[in-house]
């Protein structure tokens, strides 16, 4: 499967999303990069209880006319070397939007917003038991311990949702909320899990 737009938490796996002069470029020369001015944005919520949903707003001359997107992504293209740095954005159809250089120049709700949703993105909790997995109508229910105290999650297309780092041992999975949880060795898990995941691994 293709590797996620988010970068894993232990690794600099840059995403193509870079704009400056002095930024890697990929081999592929047809695909366009937008630097994207820190003070020319606007990140907001739409305020409706329960809905978390990025928002954005791009007003900057250089770029064209005013435009906006209803869902944008954020992401860290290096999250160990340059965790403040190269923040990428792309739309509800996983299309590049731009690339912040630096945060700096940004208003304070845009980047408490930033900071939010890199928060939850980079969250890794690791899977110590597996106490449940319920497979149904296309999902799968977790009930697990990780360090990070007892978890329940939901996962939607298990194939599409979990990446193998190291073969055979350790693995990623994604859940329907987009938080990614972590089995350190997947050889270890009990029989009926292990039978859920090595289908798709």
């Amino acid at each position: 499967m293709r590797i996620p737009f988010t970068s894993f938490a232990d690794a600099d796996v840059p995403i193509p999303l870079l704009a400056t002069p002095d930024a890697p470029k990929p081999a592929d020369a047809s695909v366009e990069y937008v630097a994207l001015n820190p003070e020319r944005i606007r990140l907001f919520r739409s305020g409706v209880p329960g809905d978390v949903t990025v928002r954005l707003t791009v007003d900057d001359p250089a770029l064209g006319p005013p435009r906006s997107w209803r869902r944008v992504q954020i992401a860290r293209a290096f999250p160990l070397s340059k965790p403040d740095e190269y923040i990428g954005l792309r739309d509800a159809a996983d299309k590049d939007v731009g690339t912040l250089a630096t945060l700096v120049g940004l208003d304070a709700e845009s980047r408490r917003i930033v900071d939010e949703e890199l928060l939850r993105r980079y969250f890794l909790p690791v899977i110590l038991l597996v106490h449940d997995v319920k497979e149904e109508f296309g999902t799968t229910t977790w009930d697990v311990d990780t360090d990070k105290g007892r978890k329940t999650f939901i996962v939607q297309n298990l194939r599409e949702s979990v990446w193998e780092m190291v073969p055979n041992q350790r693995a990623i999975i994604t859940d329907k909320d987009g938080l990614r949880y972590e089995f350190p060795d997947v050889a270890r898990l009990d029989a009926k899990s292990y039978n859920v995941l090595s289908r798709v691994l």
